[in-house]
């Protein structure tokens, strides 16, 4: 299976992966469909659009808001400050369930990955 990103085309392997990516690869992309209140342990974790239409992280419970910088369709990342996404301090990616973003992954530095959801 091949499937095109961002940077190219790259391969894929067969099985789990290849029809777990496919369902990805084939769902339409809205970046509207991130922008919401999720939570974790109760604690609410935001992703916000400005009046740019730029994403924002917003986890207001540890005092943190920082831009996304998209890596690519489901992938955002974020840097030292809101306008460098680089060097990566923590990523962002999101999940669907077909009809709706439902939940993501923040991965913070390598030292913590919660999973706030809808």
């Amino acid at each position: 299976m091949l499937l095109a990103n961002e940077a190219g085309a790259d391969r894929l392997k067969h099985g789990a992966e290849a029809r777990f990516l496919h369902g990805l690869a084939t769902e339409e992309f809205v970046e509207d469909n991130y922008v919401g209140t999720f939570h974790w342990q109760g604690d609410p974790i935001s992703i916000e659009r400005d009046a740019q239409g730029r994403l924002w992280l917003h986890d207001p419970g540890h005092g943190f808001r920082r831009r996304l910088h998209r890596f690519n369709r489901f992938i955002y990342v974020y840097g030292p400050d809101d306008d460098h996404p680089e060097p990566i301090h923590g990523s962002v990616t999101f999940f669907s369930d077909g009809e709706r973003v439902f939940q993501f992954l923040w991965q913070e530095g390598g030292t913590r990955a919660v999973f706030p959801r809808r």
